[in-house]
Formats: C-alpha cells, structure tokens, sequence
C-alpha cells in the first residue's frame, strides 16, 4: 500500500547532498565515514577482481577455449 509509505525509493531520512550543509557535524562526520567506507569496500573488490583475472589468465592448466578453437578440424581420411 503507497500511502503508508512502503516505497523505500522516496526516503528522504538518509543524508544527502542537498541537505549536507543543513547536517549536524556528526551526521557530517558519519556520511564521510560511509562515503569513505563504500569507496574501499568497491576498491578493494575490483583489486580482488583483477587478481584473479590475473591469476586465471596466467594459469597453464586450465582449457582455454581460444586454442580448442584456433586448431584445424580433422579431414576425413577416405576419399569420395
């Protein structure tokens, strides 16, 4: 039901950029601490991420589709 104010896309009780001047110091203090947090949190799991791109791209042992499909198929050895 909308009018009981089920629509989580409309609260304005979360700091935002337009109200960040209007902020106490500590609500100031802690929207830089998420801020700051989510910039690691996503910083670190695209390191994570290309690690181990790196390390699938670098390992020997697993099949690589592109030289299955770079070799030549075999001919048919009867003739028509």
């Amino acid at each position: 039901m909308p009018e009981h104010g089920g629509d989580a896309g409309r609260c304005s009780s979360g700091l935002s950029a337009q109200n960040y001047r209007g902020a106490t110091p500590e609500d100031r203090a802690i929207y830089r601490k998420w801020i700051f947090g989510m910039v690691i949190f996503y910083s670190a799991l695209l390191l994570i991420s290309g690690v181990v791109a790196i390390v699938i791209d670098l390992s020997p042992s697993l099949t690589r589709l592109t030289t299955l499909s770079a070799q030549p198929s075999v001919a048919s050895s009867r003739s028509n």
